[in-house]
């Protein structure tokens, strides 16, 4: 019985592992995404940038209908979504729209 237990912690700790490096790879490609879009869009006042990566995520967080945190996340799912799957994912299609579930339907107008 006790073997069965460390097995299933076991599982349970990779599982966390597998999630925590999930979320810190989106929220990273999402972060370098809006640091773009404030550059380009020439928001970036200091050498970090980190007033226009606040400003272009207060606005696309209005513009969806998303809280400023979660925008980078959709934006990191986004990225990945746009990628070709060099990276060993060839059929993607279940795993972005399972990535997409916490930012919802966009508010369209």
């Amino acid at each position: 019985m006790k073997f069965y237990l460390k097995i299933a912690a076991g599982f349970l700790l990779l599982l966390a592992v597998f999630a925590f490096m999930i979320w810190y790879r989106t929220t990273a490609l999402g972060h370098e995404a809006l640091r773009d879009i404030a550059t380009q869009a020439q928001l970036c006042k200091t050498v970090g940038c980190s007033e226009g990566i606040d400003e272009a995520a207060s606005y696309l967080a209005e513009q969806y209908g998303l809280s400023p945190s979660l925008v980078q996340w959709c934006v990191g799912v986004d990225t990945l979504s746009e990628r070709d799957g060099a990276k060993g994912l060839v059929n993607r299609s279940w795993w972005i729209n399972l990535l997409y579930e916490p930012c919802g339907d966009p508010i369209t107008e």
